[in-house]
């Protein structure tokens, strides 16, 4: 087993907290307190996170990578669109029970554009200049105004890029940056994002971050609209960029562990923040000051669910044993050819 780096498990366990608290305090969103957090966490999670997806998907050219794919992604998203389908009809009380495969649902999204990712990358690195053409493509689909959610399309025309440039980066690049003078400037952009997200934060969107409607949906029908996604691209990069400058690539105990296991976080956590919106929670508790308690309950409910034994007992779902499913490799026919 080749061994971790812990400077990559710190980021996914950073990355899977702003996820979890990002959907505790979204139903919150609107308030004063909380549009400015939720605007910085969404400015720049989700392109982080797939661009270390990208990084992670180096051995495209080997021989079971499309079995991976099946193994890793498509069974579970499979399994858990459909878990999140039947928890929405007899939990969340939804009139028709729904499976909806090609439209994945809330944060399925991920997983169903990562699974199109992985497929069409070992085509997409053999096109010339493929990372500012996947760029100029994820602009122009704004314009498009079908381009929303089914079958995540906007989504992953728009975040494409970012796990093209994940293939695209080396860890060597990465340590080229992590010097004190751009650690100094990452701290900077860091203070001036968040001053920028509380001043602004009552005239500024946060669909414009999600990558999933079009610019006529935002109500920017002007031809010019595309400056806007170049903006919230050079706001992930620089807000990304920073963050990944200053993350520490020190083993952390009982911290870099956890980044074995954010997948299991991402896909359990939903179950538990839909929970608290059918409970009414959200609505009977939107006042109250203490709600900011979310934020650290955020983070114990993303540690708890990246632990080793929330891994252990739920393995047979996430991880299910399908070697029984492909065809085993002639081994001797593969040395000949």
């Amino acid at each position: 087993m080749a061994k971790r780096d812990a400077y990559f498990d710190n980021l996914k366990v950073l990355l899977i907290v702003l996820v979890v608290v990002g959907h505790l305090i979204e139903p919150l969103s609107s308030s004063e307190i909380y549009r400015p957090i939720y605007l910085f966490i969404y400015s720049f999670h989700i392109p982080l996170f797939v661009l270390i997806s990208g990084y992670f998907c180096k051995e495209i050219t080997s021989s079971d990578y499309r079995i991976k794919v099946v193994k890793t992604l498509i069974i579970p998203y499979l399994i858990f669109e459909t878990l999140y389908s039947l928890f929405d009809y007899f939990v969340m009380g939804t009139e028709v029970l729904k499976f909806s495969y090609f439209t994945p649902y809330w944060l399925m999204w991920f997983i169903f554009s990562m699974v199109i990712w992985r497929m069409i990358l070992p085509y997409a690195v053999k096109i010339r200049w493929a990372l500012p053409i996947s760029i100029g493509v994820a602009i122009l689909a704004g314009y498009a105004v079908d381009a929303q959610y089914y079958a995540s399309m906007s989504r992953t025309i728009v975040f494409f890029p970012f796990f093209l440039a994940g293939y695209y980066l080396s860890k060597e690049q990465i340590d080229l940056w992590r010097t004190r003078p751009f650690k100094i400037a990452s701290v900077i952009v860091l203070g001036a994002a968040i001053a920028i997200m509380i001043k602004y934060s009552s005239v500024m969107r946060a669909e414009w971050f999600y990558g999933s409607l079009p610019y006529l949906a935002l109500d920017h029908p002007e031809w010019t609209a595309g400056i806007y996604r170049i903006a919230a691209y050079t706001a992930s990069v620089l807000i990304g960029g920073a963050i990944m400058i200053l993350m520490t690539g020190r083993y952390l105990p009982c911290f870099s562990v956890l980044g074995r296991n954010t997948l299991y976080a991402y896909l359990l956590h939903g179950f538990i923040v839909k929970g608290l919106i059918a409970t009414g929670f959200y609505e009977t508790y939107s006042e109250a000051a203490w709600t900011m308690l979310l934020i650290p309950f955020g983070v114990l409910l993303a540690a708890g669910l990246s632990s080793e034994w929330i891994r252990m007992s739920f393995s047979w779902l996430l991880e299910p044993n399908l070697d029984r499913l492909f065809k085993k490799r002639d081994r001797g026919a593969e040395a000949r050819r």
